[in-house]
């Protein structure tokens, strides 16, 4: 059966085959069910170590819903899901090239640009988004997202700086909204890319030249790493920065976070209080 998975809805049939081709895969051991609370889950699905399916790639896919008529599904990469359900699962496994690897920083922060970085793990390169991306004040409005092909310009640009090019190096990349256009308009220039946890060198540099970023902008170390802070610790310091930035620098809010509307994204209340 073939099946678009452009889609997000699909139908009884269409889930069962998906459903049955997952779980053949699980019995390989390419990928593992996932057991979770939640009654409108029909099925979950993640990666396993060491198969070519990172952990941090899964997919969700729910019980039939009256109003959509057919099954959601959700997936962190609809390509990898692809090789599954056609059974190739020679495809799952990198090819023998050099490895950059690609990461974000500062998308949840709520003043400055967001970072791009790019990594061969002996040297970290960057290029930030500007700030005026993410207001609605510009000439470059949040709603209009072009944040998101100038971030793709940027990372492309630092693969350029590498000398990379899809005969020499694979991708991994981070989850993450901002890195999903990137990683389609990278397989359509032919590279392999690979869903990722990304970790060592350039996690750990990219937060610091991140942090380095907002102190030059801002004028003060108040950037903090969500990471490694306490979930609930979070929200207190986002309304402290949040503060600090409606008092001292106002333009480098992102303020195409709903910000007009007192209420971001995340339902986090900018005004504060």
């Amino acid at each position: 059966m073939r099946i678009n998975l452009r889609k997000t809805v699909f139908t009884r049939k269409e889930t069962d085959f998906i459903i049955d081709r997952l779980k053949q895969a699980a019995e390989r051991g390419y990928i593992t069910s996932r057991s979770e609370n939640n009654i409108y889950l029909k099925a979950s699905f993640k990666g396993v170590e060491g198969k070519g399916i990172t952990p941090k790639w899964n997919v969700k896919i729910y019980t039939y819903n009256w109003e959509k008529r057919g099954h959601s599904l959700v997936c962190v990469d609809k390509h990898v899901l692809g090789m599954l359900l056609d059974q190739d699962y020679d495809g799952l496994i990198p090819p023998d090239l050099q490895v950059l690897r690609i990461d974000d920083a500062g998308w949840g922060f709520p003043l400055c640009g967001v970072m791009v970085g790019v990594s061969d793990e002996q040297s970290v390169r960057t290029a930030a988004v500007p700030v005026e991306y993410f207001r609605d004040d510009t000439a470059h409005p949040f709603h209009t997202k072009r944040y998101l092909k100038r971030y793709a310009d940027l990372a492309i640009q630092i693969l350029d700086q590498f000398g990379a090019s899809p005969d020499t190096h694979r991708i991994e990349i981070c989850t993450g909204y901002v890195n999903q256009p990137l990683r389609e308009k990278l397989r359509r220039l032919g590279y392999d890319v690979r869903v990722a946890e990304i970790k060592g060198m350039l996690q750990d540099q990219l937060e610091a030249l991140y942090k380095a970023y907002v102190f030059e902008e801002v004028g003060s170390d108040i950037y903090y790493d969500p990471k490694d802070m306490k979930k609930s610790d979070i929200p207190r310091r986002y309304r402290e920065c949040l503060a600090y930035g409606r008092k001292h620098c106002p333009h480098q809010i992102k303020t195409g976070w709903g910000a007009l509307g007192g209420q971001s994204s995340s339902g986090i209340d900018w005004r504060g209080g």
